[in-house]
């Protein structure tokens, strides 16, 4: 059997009873208080959803495979790889989209160690001196030290946001949802400059091959500014001819100096694009591309495609974000309460710390509320809502011009393959002539003249090929950047 205490149980002091009671009524009137300041309203728009935009019938899936990251390396040019890591190692885009991406993720940082309990140590001395004059009784002055007397404090104290109407939760899901936005912006940063490169690239090998039709034409020209001159020498043929095959020579002479200073003015910009100096350009060998390969859509890209875009998720998670950051706002509408604690010593003197009774401390909830305040409440609701409606326009933009990305990049490679046979057809028409040509020549039924004819036919057949050739190589860019560029989400 239990024995009963000698002592009947130690009541609730007080003060303690107090402070519980005064707690409860701080709380209800605040709670009450709370209702004066309503909740506007919202009156933000939707997203798009993305099965209201029909693009099945133009998006047919033709057995394609998605890019691959490293989508370059198919033009198998060595040269053209190592401009790629150099790129994205030392271009300033690259450079620039890292340092806002470790901003944002700082951001996120902190706005999560915002959310645990915050705790500090304070110590603090000063020589302090009590005034006599508070309206002490004259017998109490007596117990009051006269002068400056080191006054000594030490406490370790503590505060917790209870986060009731989830602000704090709805800041740390904002700030991570604009962290991996900007890891993701990080890859559209680096896909652009992929795709700004390998352009860069295939415009070089372009210039490349347009000087050496150039050459061809300038050596006909040569040889038939001597015909001619020859032929005038002997009054065979007026000065006019001799002036008007000079005159076809210089132009082709100052089309070739052009295309020199194009292909230099374009090392200049790969040098750019790589974070270099013009100097690099310099060391830069002629491109050795692989054929452009006919690139076709994979059989699920209407299903999966928004997926692969990181433009696009980037975009919805700026959506994401702001919509936290509405809820955020909307919590500026209620209490916010937050307990406080302190514990330490104090004493006059330093020595007089360690002797008993110089403990402290205190305890309690810390209730805020803003008072007459609905106007500018609701003026930072409002601006809340429109950097939604913000993020939701460049989102919708996003998702449309995705779509439009891969129609154009798929109608442009049918075209240009469709105008790469055409202009085939004519070169091998221009080479069967000028076969012909020299075969007549060498039986005496045609002049050199008809041979240099004919070889320049085929010189400007040769050209447009080219032409084409290179806008295949710039629509296969086009379709893998169209596709994502090879993200692929975990």
């Amino acid at each position: 059997m239990r024995s009963l205490p000698s002592q009947p149980p130690r009541p609730i002091s007080k003060a303690s009873g107090g402070l519980f009671a005064s707690t409860l009524a701080l709380a209800s009137v605040l709670l009450v208080l709370a209702g004066c300041a309503s909740v506007p309203d919202a009156t933000t728009t939707a997203p798009i959803d993305p099965a209201s935009l029909a693009s099945a019938q133009t998006l047919k899936g033709e057995a394609g495979a998605w890019p691959e990251q490293a989508w370059w390396q198919g033009f198998n040019d060595p040269q053209l790889n190592g401009l790629m890591d150099e790129a994205f190692a030392n271009s300033p885009d690259m450079l620039a989209a890292g340092a806002r991406l470790k901003k944002a993720q700082s951001f996120s940082n902190q706005v999560k160690a915002a959310m645990e309990p915050d705790a500090s140590f304070n110590a603090s001395i000063q020589e302090t001196k009590q005034s006599l004059n508070m309206g002490f009784p004259p017998a109490f002055k007596d117990f009051l030290l006269d002068g400056y007397h080191p006054s000594t404090r030490i406490t370790v104290e503590a505060n917790y946001d209870l986060d009731l109407w989830g602000k704090s939760k709805a800041a740390v899901k904002g700030a991570a949802g604009q962290q991996k936005a900007a890891e993701l912006e990080a890859v559209v940063v680096r896909q652009n400059l992929g795709v700004a490169i390998a352009r860069a690239y295939v415009e070089l090998n372009h210039l490349y091959e347009t000087r050496d039709f150039l050459a061809d034409l300038k050596h006909g020209a040569d040889i038939k500014l001597e015909l001619y001159q020859a032929r005038a020498d002997r009054h065979l043929e007026p000065q006019d001819t001799v002036l008007r095959a000079r005159d076809e020579q210089a132009q082709v002479a100052g089309r070739i100096a052009a295309v020199d200073g194009a292909i230099a003015a374009q090392g200049h910009l790969i040098a750019a694009l790589v974070g270099a100096g013009p100097d690099r350009a310099l060391t830069l060998t002629r491109p050795n591309l692989a054929p452009a390969d006919a690139f076709a859509l994979p059989d699920d890209v209407h299903a999966n495609l928004l997926g692969r875009r990181p433009d696009v998720l980037a975009a919805r998670l700026r959506v994401e974000a702001q919509g936290q950051n509405i809820k955020y706002t909307q919590a500026d509408y209620y209490p916010d309460v937050k307990l406080s604690a302190y514990f330490g010593l104090q004493a006059i003197g330093i020595p007089n710390l360690t002797n008993s009774g110089s403990d402290i401390g205190g305890i309690g909830p810390a209730f805020s509320l803003p008072l007459f305040h609905q106007k500018r409440l609701d003026a930072a609701y409002r601006s809340a809502e429109a950097d939604y409606d913000l993020a939701v326009a460049d989102y919708d933009t996003a998702l449309t011009h995705a779509l439009q990305d891969v129609a154009d990049a798929a109608n442009g490679t049918r075209t240009t393959l469709g105008q790469v046979t055409a202009a085939q057809a004519r070169r091998d028409g221009a080479q069967d002539g000028y076969q012909l040509s020299s075969a007549r020549f060498q039986r005496g039924l045609a002049t050199k003249m008809d041979v240099l004819t004919a070889h320049a036919n085929v010189v400007t057949a040769d050209s447009a090929l080219s032409d084409l050739k290179a806008q295949a190589y710039n629509d296969r860019i086009s379709f893998i950047a169209a596709l994502g560029g090879g993200y692929a989400p975990n």
